[in-house]
């Protein structure tokens, strides 16, 4: 089974997504259900995760409405306060979601100190108690922060979304970059999503071999085991087209044994997330 562990959808208007500006416009109207099914099936994927683009209980709860009447969406990483005082209670109340696999903050737009907090620490620690999985989603110049963050969390299930968006579009920081996912890639309950590259890089002039540096050290890294596909569908359009996206990750990987292509596929986001093959 193929699964995309990464793509968003919404109900889009100015106000909640105003990090959408004006040189994305193409992403400033709905991406809804019905049309991410069409780029699955184009795509000949079989499922997907569909993950929180805004850091409210309220799309959380739609996106896990989305999943329980839409078959081919198998995974929900949603978003709660983990810093709240009764995020136990809450999450609690989640266990009715069953697709419901994880949670993300969106810690790029935070300070380093942000992951520092104690309170941050316990709401991880208690997503790790309850089994849910952890999305990272941080800038390169922040993996320190998010280094010295995991390391008091090492029983946390942790994938790295976009390869913590290096500088792809000027190549700046490669072993600074390098050098900190090797750190954080030492955890082998930390993975990587094989994502967002595109978006990181030019988005008019990119190649095929600008990504190539950046692919070969998550190989290196984290193996096949530990690696996942994700789309990042639509925040991708504004570089790429889906099977464009698609075609960049399969150029590079398609030369591997069938059954470590099976694993980046598909079968680690199964396993990782915990998903139903049905």
């Amino acid at each position: 089974m193929k699964i995309d562990s990464h793509h968003h959808l919404w109900h889009y208007n100015e106000a909640e997504y105003d990090w959408i500006d004006d040189c994305m416009s193409i992403l400033q109207r709905d991406f809804l259900s019905d049309e991410l099914e069409n780029q699955l099936n184009d795509a000949t994927m079989d499922g997907s995760v569909v993950v929180q683009a805004r850091q409210s209980l309220q799309e959380t709860v739609w996106l896990c409405q989305l999943a329980d009447s839409n078959d081919y969406i198998k995974g929900v990483v949603g978003w709660i306060d983990l810093c709240a005082a009764n995020l136990p209670a809450q999450l609690e109340v989640f266990k009715r979601y069953k697709k419901l696999k994880g949670f993300r903050h969106v810690l790029q737009g935070e300070s380093d100190d942000f992951m520092a907090r104690p309170s941050f620490i316990a709401g991880l620690k208690q997503l790790a108690k309850m089994g849910y999985r952890y999305d990272l989603l941080i800038l390169s110049h922040q993996l320190p922060a998010a280094i010295k963050m995991l390391s008091k969390v090492p029983e946390l299930d942790v994938v790295i979304d976009h390869i913590a968006k290096p500088m792809i579009k000027t190549g700046e920081n490669f072993e600074q970059w390098k050098t900190g996912m090797a750190r954080l890639a030492d955890n082998p309950k930390v993975h990587c999503k094989i994502s967002g590259m595109v978006t990181e890089a030019d988005w008019v002039k990119w190649k095929h071999q600008d990504f190539a540096p950046y692919m070969n050290t998550i190989y290196q890294l984290f193996g096949p085991q530990r690696i996942l596909f994700g789309s990042d569908w639509p925040v991708c359009l504004v570089a790429a087209k889906y099977k464009e996206v698609q075609d960049v990750v399969n150029t590079f990987f398609n030369h591997l044994p069938q059954k470590e292509q099976q694993l980046i596929w598909g079968e680690n986001a199964i396993r990782f997330y915990k998903l139903s093959e049905k």
